[in-house]
């Protein structure tokens, strides 16, 4: 066994940029699926602002709010979660085909291509965000904040896309087949989704549903960002959201650092 030696800052910088290069060449190589990436999120607020629209009517509805206005915030969370899996599953990828291994021989820090996979993926979250929401201001949607309300909910929206992207990538590198890591991160998708005020008011859920969102990070994104959206955004919501993603980024990617080895070629 041969050490990999350790590499400089500029170095590990540059290994960085160029596996975030190649990971969005390997996403624009497959149109089909960037379209359906991109364009996901607004078949499901029409889906959805159609089908819940009644829980608008609702006593424990907001005054004065529409379900869309309601709707569009919890959405960029929502999506935002749906979409990690895309790291999950381009991570048990790159073990299937044996870019992991070949990345083991390599003179770089293990963590880079899953800091790079996040990269990526933040990128396509804002590219999402941005389709979401010029689809939803068509069917009526009204952004109520300021500039420091926009800037607030983007700043939740990044971090939550790390936070889920490190954790579905995590999922990838356990599992390490792509079919079984898109089913185990629906069971992983379906609690952040709904144990939330996303589509619903908590006060109209059972209520241990209220206590584990709580501990939710996505309901915590999906408080922050409604109140973003329609200009009522508090501080201490906006602190709850980083606070509970930034928890799940940390609590994903630690691990006891190792020293990482390669093993000498042998004799020809």
């Amino acid at each position: 066994m041969i050490t990999v030696p350790p590499t400089s800052r500029l170095a590990t910088r540059e290994q960085l940029a160029a596996l975030v290069g190649r990971n969005l060449r390997t996403t624009a190589r497959v149109p089909q699926l960037l379209m359906f990436s991109l364009t996901m999120p607004m078949a499901m607020l029409v889906l959805f602002s159609q089908v819940f629209r009644s829980v608008a009517d609702g006593p424990a509805f907001p005054a004065g709010v529409s379900y869309i206005d309601y709707l569009t915030p919890a959405m960029l969370a929502v999506t935002t979660v749906m979409a990690g899996t895309n790291a999950g599953v381009a991570a048990a990828i790159d073990h299937t085909n044996g870019l992991h291994d070949r990345f083991a021989t390599l003179p770089m820090r293990p963590g880079l291509p899953g800091l790079a996979r996040t990269i990526n993926e933040t990128v396509f979250a804002v590219a999402r965000a941005s389709i979401l929401l010029a689809g939803a201001t068509l069917l009526g949607f009204r952004f109520h904040g300021n500039v420091v309300d926009a800037a607030g909910g983007l700043l939740v929206l990044v971090v939550l896309a790390g936070a889920m992207s490190a954790l579905f990538g995590r999922i990838g590198d356990r599992l390490r087949r792509p079919d079984v890591v898109q089913f185990a991160g629906m069971m992983v998708m379906m609690p952040f989704m709904f144990i939330s005020a996303a589509f619903a008011p908590l006060d109209t859920m059972p209520g241990w549903m209220e206590a584990l969102a709580a501990l939710n990070p996505v309901a915590h994104a999906a408080d922050a960002l409604r109140g973003n959206v329609l200009g009522t955004a508090r501080f201490g919501d906006t602190v709850a959201a980083l606070a509970a993603a930034a928890a799940l980024w940390i609590a994903v990617t630690a691990r006891p650092a190792g020293r990482r080895t390669a093993v000498a070629p042998g004799p020809t």
